[in-house]
């Protein structure tokens, strides 16, 4: 029998019938850790600069006016993915998200924060919002020897109270990863892939490889031989997902830079649709 990934898109046609699309939105509050930043950041890699200092609804608009010169496309999400989307103050964010709430063309909230900035103010609030909402948590390794390397400044403790807070809550949770970080063995990931199967409340995973983009921290600190190269990590990629409970969904396999004008120092040749060619084949040589 073939391994099939359980992916989120394939998760959201199963649900409304049709493609859906994820709207990057920005809510265009700088970082809480802009002062000493995580050591993989490079900001302008992974938001759109057309949206800086737009409202929602133009955020929104633009986008799906972008996209449907592109692709013939069914429903969007608005994806506050810009920094940590649960830091600022409560009552203007909450009017963000109701403004994605209130446009006509979302069908789907999805917010993304760190695991110590989730207020209970704002979580509360989330349930007064018509349309599903769902939780992404940047825990990015369980491991503190890890998230110490990465000047992540948050520890796995935090990240399981996270998910304990969430429990409470009846939002989808979704949660980010990064394979590939240095002196990480196996036995550490099989530690992660215990962790994230233990955790029921968790229904999606955000997989990223650790992307060196020059004039990041990490560039600086670390050695060209510890960066994860293509083929280590498809490697290390088959054998995670192989080993994920089977009902998590899979949003993404690597790092995007969506603006293109970073260079990662990685040793990925190609682009990401090669490099998804290339697992797809791994994966079934390993069957």
């Amino acid at each position: 029998m073939s391994f099939n990934i359980n992916t989120q898109s394939n998760y959201y046609k199963t649900k409304y019938g049709f493609r859906v699309f994820k709207l990057g939105l920005s809510t265009n509050i700088d970082c809480p850790q802009k002062e000493n930043r995580c050591y993989f950041c490079v900001q302008n890699t992974f938001v759109d600069n057309e949206l800086k200092n737009k409202t929602i609804t133009s955020q929104i608009n633009y986008l799906i006016n972008k996209l449907k010169q592109k692709i013939k496309c069914g429903g969007y999400i608005a994806y506050f993915q810009d920094n940590t989307s649960l830091f600022g103050d409560s009552e203007y964010l909450f009017s963000l998200f109701k403004e994605a709430d209130d446009h006509p063309d979302i069908l789907e909230i999805i917010i993304s924060t760190r695991p110590d900035h989730l207020p209970i103010e704002i979580l509360n609030e989330l349930h007064l919002l018509k349309k599903p909402v769902t939780i992404e948590i940047g825990i990015q390794t369980i491991h503190d020897k890890s998230l110490k390397l990465l000047n992540r400044n948050h520890t796995q403790a935090d990240n399981q109270y996270a998910l304990d807070l969430l429990n409470g809550f009846d939002f989808r949770i979704g949660i980010h990863l990064i394979l590939g970080i240095p002196n990480e063995t196996i036995n550490d990931i099989e530690k992660t892939i215990d962790w994230i199967n233990s955790n029921t409340i968790i229904n999606d995973v955000k997989i990223h490889h650790l992307a060196i983009f020059k004039g990041s921290k990490l560039a600086e600190i670390l050695p060209q031989k510890d960066y994860i190269d293509l083929n280590s990590y498809i490697d290390l990629l088959v054998f995670f997902v192989r080993k994920l409970r089977k009902d998590l969904t899979i949003s993404r396999l690597f790092t995007s830079n969506l603006n293109r004008n970073q260079t990662m120092l990685n040793d990925f040749k190609g682009d990401k649709r090669t490099w998804i060619n290339l697992f797809n084949n791994r994966i079934k040589l390993t069957e």
